[in-house]
């Protein structure tokens, strides 16, 4: 079972949507309002929600340090820097009220950074649009700036995570067929001209690595069968990829059978979004998911709202984006009684594994 914390919102801004969680149980994402945004982190020991970037930025990484203090903890995420004729929004981290710019690729305009080590090393991607897909992913460290990471083979790629080691994973473009993006892990001491190698799909053309845990563990998610946009949240071991399954209906109105995994932790607990079956008329509703290990080698995935007890039941988890080693789950909740959307975060009451 699971106790829900409301972290609130950062002054000012009208909502909030985690991304990340540190093994202190520090928070970090972008609060919004109407067109504006800012990165906030949570400080887990004052239970404090604050701006960390400032205006326009965003927030999807923050790094886990052993001193509990905001002074050593950095988001990493990207913000808009000001250049003549048009503003640019650029990665950047964000440490005790100060932010880096950390640039972007040669030939491109924009970047973001979408993940962040306990040794400050950056990840993100690099392009010539906002957001886009036609991009580059990169690896950023004080030492080498940004640098290029390459791609499974095709033009483009994008860097997701780094766990400690420095392994990153993300998506990228294979030589072949050019529609496709599958999965990478990249191993920053790989011997050869390739150290990004390719991970596969459940089926079809596209698979997507969103988390990586420090056994380099990938978890993620992947189209089925070919002409089929359905995907499923996947693990990928380091030798298979598996298929996490849903809590959607697999048969009639099969837009229910769809399950996004976009955390994990070194316990191989995976974190996501699903929906339920779809029952008459009613619509499609989102649910956050734990995906967990069973006693015999199988794996069970859960409906993070029947765990939740107490006041926690006013709530419904409906996307769960950061799981870290001690259980704690970082995610988005409708507020039931007024229908707002809160930052949450769901403590295990019991052991993790």
């Amino acid at each position: 079972m699971y106790s829900l914390e409301d972290l609130g919102v950062v002054k000012d801004m009208d909502y909030g949507v985690p991304t990340a969680i540190d093994s202190q149980g520090w928070v970090t994402g972008t609060a919004y309002r109407t067109d504006e945004s800012c990165a906030f982190y949570y400080d887990y020991a004052q239970k404090l929600m604050e701006d960390a970037g400032g205006l326009n930025s965003r927030g999807f990484a923050i790094n886990s340090l052993g001193l509990d203090s905001v002074a050593t903890k950095i988001v990493a995420g990207d913000t808009f820097t000001v250049v003549p004729l048009q503003p640019r929004s650029h990665a950047a981290i964000f440490k005790g009220g100060y932010v880096t710019d950390l640039g972007v690729l040669p030939g491109q305009v924009y970047s973001r950074a979408n993940g962040i080590n306990a040794s400050g090393q950056v990840v993100g991607y690099s392009s010539l649009q906002r957001d886009s897909a036609a991009s580059r992913a990169f690896l950023w460290t004080a030492q080498s700036g940004m640098i290029d990471i390459g791609t499974l083979g095709g033009a483009y790629a994008q860097a997701n995570a780094i766990n400690d080691a420095g392994f990153i994973t993300g998506t990228a473009q294979p030589l072949a067929p050019v529609d496709a993006t599958h999965a990478f892990i990249y191993n920053p001491r790989g011997a050869g001209p390739a150290p990004m190698r390719d991970l596969g799909v459940l089926g079809g053309n596209s698979s997507y690595g969103t988390a990586i845990n420090n056994y380099n563990h990938v978890a993620g998610y992947s189209t089925l069968k070919a002409n089929d946009e359905r995907v499923h949240a996947f693990l990928h071991d380091g030798n298979k990829m598996f298929d996490l399954g849903s809590l959607g209906a697999a048969g009639r109105r099969w837009g229910s059978d769809v399950s996004v995994a976009l955390g994990i932790n070194s316990f191989d607990q995976v974190v996501g979004y699903t929906y339920l079956p779809v029952a008459g008329e009613m619509p499609i509703q989102q649910v956050a998911f734990l995906w967990r290990h069973g006693l015999h080698g199988s794996g069970q995935m859960i409906n993070l709202n029947t765990l939740l007890f107490g006041p926690g039941k006013d709530y419904l988890v409906f996307s769960a984006t950061a799981i870290n080693d001690n259980g704690q789950i970082a995610a988005s909740a409708y507020y039931m009684p007024d229908g707002s959307v809160r930052t949450v975060m769901l403590t295990p009451n019991g052991p993790t594994q």
